[in-house]
């Protein structure tokens, strides 16, 4: 397996991964991609970083399986956001998605991060993911109810990152 920085030719296949997973409206994720596209069209900006997971390595069967996007939190000193991670579901349950995570809490080490913060839904359909974020060590430090629609929370994970 292999995490690069995303490219253009990597845009369809994370659109169909999102779609893919069935957890998300249109509306998010066309939101999703907006991101990716951001990131792609202004790297120098920085406000975004996406990085894909290819699985195998190399060679003719080499596809994207996963993908994350991050970025530093505006007006704050240290403190990072995840703001999506998606694995191909026919792929989920291999480690990729634990892979991508620790590759992010690499990265905002790596750029002096202390904090790393994931916003998401409590939706039903949510669960494997809020299981995801606390098998991960992440703990829940804040719940907006009937945030995002009624009976539909804000859930707010948080991790502090120690320097390595």
């Amino acid at each position: 397996m292999k995490i690069r920085p995303v490219e253009q030719r990597d845009r369809d296949r994370i659109h169909d991964i999102l779609v893919a997973t069935a957890r998300f409206t249109e509306e998010e994720v066309r939101c999703a991609i907006e991101l990716v596209d951001s990131a792609l069209e202004h790297p120098e900006k920085g406000d975004y970083h996406v990085h894909v997971l290819d699985a195998p390595d190399s060679g003719p069967k080499r596809m994207v399986q996963g993908y994350v996007c991050f970025g530093a939190t505006p007006l704050t000193d240290g403190v990072f956001d995840l703001y999506w991670i998606a694995v191909d579901p026919n792929q989920q349950g291999q480690g990729f998605g634990q892979l991508l995570l620790r590759f992010v809490e690499n990265e905002v080490r790596r750029q002096r991060g202390r904090m790393l913060l994931i916003e998401t839904s409590s939706k039903e359909s949510y669960g494997p993911t809020l299981r995801f974020y606390q098998r991960s060590g992440y703990d829940e430090i804040s719940r907006i109810k009937d945030f995002y629609r009624i009976e539909d929370d804000k859930v707010v994970f948080c991790k502090k990152l120690s320097q390595p």
